[in-house]
């Protein structure tokens, strides 16, 4: 139990600050450390992101972080993919494929490294620039911390529309994977969208309690969610989300993009290396699988941190 607890904190710091609710990180730890079958960890990682959208979501909320408008908008395609998510999950459990599962985490993983990276035209209004929100769907502001002033920015209709599209997505791979829809999640906020890395952070981690939760109840209904193991996580989560509304606020956004991508490398090879293996495609000891992984994010952590002060927040 300490050892999923510590998985727990882990999952809830990084969760938390890079927007991902936390269960994007649990779940390939709880299959990679405890050997959880993918279904059982995705069940723990949704009911802890439900705890770290709540502890975080709260605070970034008085912080007045997350965008509340774009939230309500797109929360409607995120359960709804979580839904029909979640029944396919099943359906591909109770064949024996559940193999697939691990290898489509690791492309949805790669994808998102990928738009992310493909950051699209800053949205940011300059204050000597105010006809710039002329023709905005949506107009927000709030005071980087970090940078020490305040930002404005602003969301088209057009851009909110794709975003919906992409939520729709995220969900679905809520109820695929257990993910609660947070990589996706940033890909329509950050990319789609065009918030603010740090507006999208917060976004995102409200979001993915809805459709966590969504998809967290129809685990449950389908008997994957362990209570004493995700009581357990849900108490380490809450230690790391709630250390992690401390420090978003002051870490520029540069520095969480390079995380960000750092994290999404390393969860990404790792799954995918799960999922060839147990589907008796490739064969390869653990210890090349660990040692491996753990030099792609080594590698990709060194170089993202060395070249942040060229990427766009």
């Amino acid at each position: 139990m300490a050892l999923i607890m510590g998985c727990g904190v882990a999952s809830g710091l990084l969760g938390a600050l890079l927007g991902l609710g936390g269960a994007v990180i649990l779940t390939p730890l709880l299959t990679i450390i405890l050997n959880l079958p993918i279904q059982y960890a995705a069940g723990i990682s949704l009911v802890s992101a439900v705890t770290t959208s709540v502890i975080a979501g709260s605070r970034f909320l008085r912080m007045g972080l997350p965008n509340v408008r774009t939230y309500l908008i797109l929360c409607t395609a995120g359960t709804l993919g979580a839904i029909i998510g979640s029944l396919i999950t099943y359906h591909v459990i109770r064949t024996g494929y559940g193999w697939v599962l691990y290898v489509l985490f690791s492309a949805v993983m790669y994808m998102a490294m990928a738009l992310t990276g493909m950051r699209r035209s800053e949205q940011a209004i300059s204050p000597l620039r105010p006809e710039g929100l002329d023709n905005a769907f949506i107009v927000g502001s709030y005071f980087d911390q970090g940078l020490k002033v305040f930002v404005t920015y602003r969301v088209n209709l057009k851009n909110i529309i794709t975003a919906w599209l992409i939520m729709l997505f995220g969900g679905l791979m809520s109820g695929l994977l257990g993910i609660g829809g947070g990589p996706i999640n940033m890909l329509a906020l950050y990319w789609a969208a065009g918030l603010p890395i740090k507006v999208a952070s917060a976004t995102s981690n409200l979001i993915v309690g809805v459709t966590a939760a969504t998809s967290g109840s129809l685990y449950w209904l389908f008997g994957f969610i362990q209570p004493f193991m995700a009581m357990a996580s849900i108490i380490g989560i809450a230690i790391g989300a709630n250390v992690s509304t401390h420090i978003l606020p002051r870490v520029r956004g540069s520095t969480i993009k390079a995380l960000l991508l750092a994290i999404f490398s390393f969860l990404a090879y790792r799954m995918l290396l799960s999922g060839l293996i147990k589907g008796h495609i490739i064969v390869m000891p653990s210890i090349v699988v660990n040692i491996t992984a753990l030099l792609v994010l080594a590698i990709s952590l060194a170089v993202l941190m060395a070249i942040r002060k060229y990427i766009s927040e």
